[in-house]
């Protein structure tokens, strides 16, 4: 058992390796969401985001994965199956020379291999031609289609949002129908191909591209704009967020949730080790993202037992990526992770200049221009770097605490 959560933990260390998004224990659901996809993509094998976060700890599980899970991880670190990767990781393969009670054996090892040999050949010549016949009797079709009809409308302007979609693929020969609201596959669903509309929810607000797909091909697409009707926070529980909107939350130009409100809630932020989160997503604020500036004065306000690190995320949203800006204690710069158009790990780049004392205000700015970015802290240079694919028009921000915190003086303009 012992070897076998070994195995497991160095296949989480590769696949952290080549996500590039820093450690997985500072992963948000829509880290796992993105994760699911690239598994997906790669393999075609789909993955629950469920089954992924029991595997990085974030969900209690005392069971172990099954092999199809296994080997759809290590697949997609580049081995053949969970076998292959165990033994290529953990067992070198012996150079020695197998022996029976101590006594060489080579001669048995050459008879044995020759009848292996021929077993082999019989059974990969069988395999060969049920493979041809197979695929004679069950090439796949040619997808067809005509007359594709694909829209939608939300029902509210804020979350959680139920979205209309209006949709036909009836003169298409495709056997199954789908509609996924976002780029994850898995939240892919099937919809009657002799009907027209389907309702499906938004819990979150953010732009997403939705997706008409038949069969495995996706036919047509279009942007989605779920808003937060001002600012909005979120407890971030599974799988639906706690709401608490703006007339709650701002007081005298600040925003925050107070205590009271978690005791009436029953909400204990260090046991359940929460992030809440301040969303302002507007279809009239949104900003091109070759000349932007953002600026904000924040505070974390908890601190407490496994949350002592404070860590703050100020996430900018685009419709084709984002820019993540993590804060912390001086102490834990080294578990940051900062995104703007390419990855920056702080167990790998120096980014201590992101550690800050919240006793005060702590202001940051982000600023584009000229394919250059600059971030400043405290009206100190933090970081400055080219700026060449950008991540699309600015659609609003998420300001993300662990545990809890206040927000003022934020603004997001174009320049």
């Amino acid at each position: 058992m012992d070897n076998e959560k070994q195995q497991i933990e160095k296949c989480r260390q590769r696949i952290e390796e080549k996500v590039g998004w820093g450690p997985g224990t500072e992963w948000q659901n829509q880290d796992f969401e993105a994760l699911s996809a690239r598994i997906y993509k790669e393999t075609k094998v789909s993955l629950s985001v469920s089954t992924l976060k029991r595997l990085w700890g974030k969900i209690r599980y005392e069971g172990t994965p099954n092999i199809g899970t296994l080997n759809a991880l290590a697949q997609f670190v580049g081995y053949e199956n969970w076998r292959a990767f165990t033994s290529n990781g953990f067992t070198p393969p012996s150079n020695g020379t197998a022996t029976i009670n101590g006594v060489a054996t080579k001669e048995r090892r050459k008879f044995i291999g020759s009848r292996v040999l021929k077993a082999v050949g019989i059974i990969v010549a069988v395999g060969i031609a049920a493979a041809l016949l197979w695929w004679i009797q069950s090439r796949p079709k040619q997808l067809k289609y005509d007359n594709i009809v694909f829209s939608s409308q939300p029902v509210t302007n804020t979350v959680p949002n139920t979205v209309v979609f209006n949709y036909n693929a009836r003169d298409s020969n495709a056997d199954s129908v789908f509609i996924q609201q976002s780029w994850d596959p898995m939240r892919r669903f099937k919809v009657d191909k002799n009907l027209t509309e389907y309702t499906s929810t938004y819990y979150l607000p953010g732009y997403y591209s939705a997706k008409l797909v038949l069969d495995a091909t996706i036919v047509a697409e279009h942007d989605v704009f779920i808003e937060s009707n001002g600012w909005l926070a979120t407890i971030d529980r599974e799988p639906i967020p706690l709401y608490v909107g703006e007339d709650k939350i701002l007081r005298d130009g600040i925003l925050q949730l107070s205590d009271d409100f978690f005791v009436e809630q029953q909400i204990d932020l260090e046991k359940e080790k929460l992030w809440t989160s301040f969303f302002r997503v507007m279809k009239d604020e949104v900003v091109p993202d070759k000349a932007f500036q953002m600026d904000v004065a924040l505070k974390n306000t908890f601190g407490k037992g496994a949350l002592v690190c404070q860590k703050t995320q100020i996430v900018l949203l685009g419709n084709t990526g984002a820019i993540l800006i993590p804060l912390s204690i001086k102490g834990c710069v080294g578990e940051l992770f900062l995104q703007t158009d390419e990855s920056h790990d702080g167990k790998t780049n120096d980014l201590s200049a992101f550690g800050v004392d919240f006793s005060d205000w702590v202001t940051v700015q982000c600023r584009v221009q000229n394919k250059k970015i600059s971030i400043r802290v405290n009206d100190v240079l933090a970081f400055e770097g080219d700026y060449q694919n950008g991540i699309g028009r600015v659609v609003g921000t998420r300001i993300m605490f662990m545990g809890t915190g206040k927000v003022k003086d934020f603004s997001l303009k174009k320049i």
